[in-house]
This record gives structure tokens, C-alpha cells and sequence, in this order.
């Protein structure tokens, strides 16, 4: 890895660092104003999102999950 590569590494490992202990609590503690009530259901509306999509993403069906139940027999007989 050349140098400059490493030193750009060490400013995105930097920048992140800084984005998760710095300026995300900053932002929340500007928008603090909002009401609790409003942030909760845009939480709320967020997590219902995620699980329609996970339903959608794995097929969602009210047929076994596990996978052995289509399987045969291996011991023929």
C-alpha cells in the first residue's frame, strides 16, 4: 500500500469516527426540537419499511422455511 493510500484510509477511518461521536449528536441535539411523538412515528414508519422489504427480499409465503423439508430420503427403502 503506497503511502498515499494509506493516508487517505487514515482521513475516511478519521472522518467517520468524527461523523459518529461529533457531528450526529451535534444534528440531534439542533433538532431537538421536534417533538419525541414525531420522531418516534418517523422511527416507527422507518422499521415497518425494513420489514416489508425483508418480507419481500426472503419471499415471504406461509410454506415451511426449512429448507430439508423437500429434501428426500437419503437411505432409499
Amino acid at each position: 500500500m503506497s503511502s498515499a493510500e494509506n493516508s487517505n484510509s487514515s482521513r475516511e477511518a478519521l472522518d467517520r469516527m468524527l461523523d459518529a461521536l461529533v457531528f450526529a449528536p451535534l444534528g440531534l441535539l439542533l433538532e431537538s426540537d421536534k417533538p419525541s411523538a414525531e420522531l418516534a412515528a418517523q422511527g416507527r414508519r422507518q422499521v415497518e419499511a425494513a420489514r416489508l422489504l425483508g418480507r419481500m427480499a426472503l419471499g415471504h409465503s406461509s410454506a415451511p422455511t426449512d429448507s430439508r423439508a423437500d429434501c428426500p430420503d437419503p437411505k432409499p427403502g
